[in-house]
């Protein structure tokens, strides 16, 4: 019976990290090109405002915490960060091209109704991320059954 129980404990393990691995890599590149995009478009700041620009850099920082996070921890509370990056990045992009979000605070205007190739990418790449989180959070849900 412990062979059994070993095996799966294993099973388990692997796949945990399969997941860390595909998480970091979908939000990753996810983050890579929010900073890559923003890096093309300064300044990051302007008239008061954070800029778009600005907030890729602040999305691609918060992608890297919540991925070496997961990486290094793979708890629960680390992929719901992971996952709420994800969405919340996956949510804003599709967002913005559908709706004029108006400027609140410091944030500026969000609007941008063209796609390119960075944004298929980057709307892939999140949507790939929410899912793996999802996975990820419902294993770890039947673990601690």
């Amino acid at each position: 019976m412990s062979t059994s129980t070993d095996l799966t404990t294993a099973r388990s393990a692997r796949t945990g990290t399969l997941l860390r691995v595909l998480g970091a890599i979908t939000l990753g590149f996810s983050g890579y090109l929010h900073l890559r995009i923003a890096l093309d478009r300064p300044p990051l700041f302007g008239d008061g405002e954070v800029t778009l620009s600005g907030l890729f850099v602040a999305q691609a920082v918060a992608a890297a915490v919540v991925v070496v996070w997961v990486l290094v921890r793979g708890d629960v509370l680390a992929w719901l960060a992971f996952a709420a990056v994800a969405a919340g990045s996956l949510v804003a992009l599709l967002l913005s091209v559908v709706v004029r979000i108006p400027s609140i605070g410091p944030l500026p205007v969000i609007y941008e109704p063209l796609w390119y190739t960075d944004k298929y990418l980057a709307a892939i790449s999140a949507g790939l991320a929410v899912v793996v989180a999802l996975v990820a959070l419902a294993l770890l849900r039947r673990r601690a059954r």
